[in-house]
């Protein structure tokens, strides 16, 4: 369990993005994308620029195995390219994942893939921003780092990872909110729409009160209006006003039984 607080040192991995380009725009371009998925997570994170591929970055891969890298690769670098780049990589570092950004598809490099345990080429033209924060997504389950949600308050900074929170709820005044994990509740100086902007996608309404773990979600009751979650418990946490947005996303549910009217012959009923 990850229900640490940090007080006067930092007890979190820092993630190291590693972007290997020689084209300003392309630098940028994926800078951004990085930046627009670590903001939807509370991770310590360092972006290192490598424009120009030489021995300092062949150095910092031999000497840096304790730390979380991620590469992200051009395929084409001046006088070499992305495979040669991953074979270096590879003689020092088989723990970090490596994603190629190319204008090419990589199918034709699939036997790389095998031999340098290249995660994917992912083409720059196409979808690139959607399918990189998916692949960043394979690379934190890789690399064990889970989510985690980090807020501070005056005693401290709460650290609760994603997996132990179950829900969020206002607290009675509605300017404060409530972390309800499978163990302990904690009071924090958050609006539920302040969270809902810290967090990513993970956590969803159910109710204008409550925003639910979806990934802790068992079964959503809607004859009880109640969550039933993975450990077995449950609360009273639906509206009907959420129930099309929660049907879009897929989420397991029941149904209240249908009532079924008794059919009246209207000569009875009228006493002919």
């Amino acid at each position: 369990m990850c229900y640490h607080i940090l007080r006067n040192k930092e007890v979190y991995s820092m993630v190291n993005f590693v972007i290997v380009e020689d084209n300003k725009f392309h630098m940028i371009r994926t800078k951004e994308i990085v930046l627009e998925f670590m903001m939807k997570n509370n991770f310590a994170f360092k972006i290192r620029e490598v424009p120009i591929v030489d021995d300092k970055f062949y150095e910092m891969i031999k000497y840096g195995n304790a730390k979380q890298f991620i590469y992200i690769l051009d395929f084409e670098l001046g006088n070499t390219n992305a495979i040669d780049v991953a074979r270096r990589i590879r003689k020092y570092d088989w723990k970090s994942p490596i994603i190629v950004f190319t204008v090419n598809g990589g199918m034709a490099y699939d036997t790389f893939k095998k031999r340098l345990q290249i995660l994917d080429f992912v083409n720059k033209q196409y979808d690139a921003e959607k399918n990189l924060h998916e692949l960043f997504e394979i690379c934190f389950r890789m690399l064990k780092i889970s989510k985690e949600f980090r807020v501070n308050t005056n005693k401290g900074t709460y650290c609760i990872d994603y997996a132990d929170i179950k829900y969020f709820c206002k607290d009675a005044t509605g300017r404060k909110s409530v972390i309800i994990t499978d163990v302990a509740e904690y009071k924090i100086p958050l609006t539920l729409s302040q969270i809902k902007d810290l967090v990513d996608d993970t956590f969803v309404y159910t109710h204008k009160s409550y925003l639910v773990n979806r990934k802790r979600i068992h079964l959503l009751d809607w004859q009880t209006l109640d969550v039933n979650f993975d450990n077995g418990t449950s609360a009273r946490l639906l509206s009907k006003t959420h129930k099309k947005e929660l049907g879009e996303l897929g989420l397991p549910f029941k149904q209240p039984p249908k009532v079924k009217f008794k059919k009246t012959n209207l000569k009875d009923k009228v006493g002919f």
